[in-house]
């Protein structure tokens, strides 16, 4: 077993309300935000970043991305001890004891809406994805309408960037499909679009292993 993962079932032992899902230690109850922490590597022995996750489970793909996570604390280099795995688990469980206050209120689309807040005016077409879907899912039909209505040029933007056939092609073009698609069910037919969105949300709770982390609402 990795130096990470022994050390977050260590933490987890500290911290019973959390789950252990493959590499990252999970906050439940999971509703629609995957809220947790993950250590990331990096070039120097055993050194490693920590990271407090928020990811909407709302999102086309599985990709785990950071976009809307920060390093904790501070973006400081986090050591884990491969002989004394107990005395490290003991210094990450302060850390995230100390974060905790900021990833527990962050639940619903409305709590994820005011944690990225800072970000809005960012062209990303992967964040107005995103934002889109935030805005309908709380009710702001005409503005999911509009941030997704404004991805195909943002893509169209950059594309030319990939060779095509590439993975980067195939995504950007596939993020243009769905958001002309999602666009067009949002407006004429809401039901549709509620459902490709939970969809989505059912694939990557299997993709990030969250069975365990589940509302019963969200397990349905």
């Amino acid at each position: 077993m990795s130096m990470s993962r022994r050390t977050l079932r260590l933490v987890q032992r500290a911290l019973p309300q959390f789950r252990v899902c493959g590499d990252k230690l999970v906050l439940p109850p999971t509703k629609h935000i995957l809220r947790g922490y993950k250590f990331e590597r990096t070039p120097y022995k055993e050194t490693f970043y920590l990271w407090r996750l928020v990811l909407p489970l709302y999102r086309f793909n599985s990709r785990l991305v950071l976009n809307y996570s920060e390093r904790i604390p501070r973006g400081e280099y986090v050591r884990l001890s491969r002989e004394a795995p107990d005395q490290t688990s003991v210094e990450v469980t302060r850390i995230i004891l100390d974060d905790l206050p900021k990833l527990e209120p962050i639940c619903e689309p409305r709590d994820f809406l005011e944690c990225v807040g800072w970000m809005i005016g960012n062209d990303s077409p992967g964040f107005l994805f995103d934002l889109g879907v935030t805005y309908f899912l709380i009710g702001r039909v005409h503005g999911a309408v509009s941030v997704l209505g404004e991805i195909p040029a943002e893509i169209d933007k950059n594309i030319s960037m990939y060779e095509r056939g590439s993975e980067g092609f195939e995504h950007f073009s596939q993020m243009r499909r769905l958001a002309i698609q999602l666009a067009q069910d949002i407006r004429s037919n809401p039901a549709a679009a509620s459902q490709t969105i939970r969809g989505w949300e059912q694939k990557n709770i299997v993709e990030f292993e969250l069975a365990d982390t589940l509302t019963e609402e969200a397990a349905k």
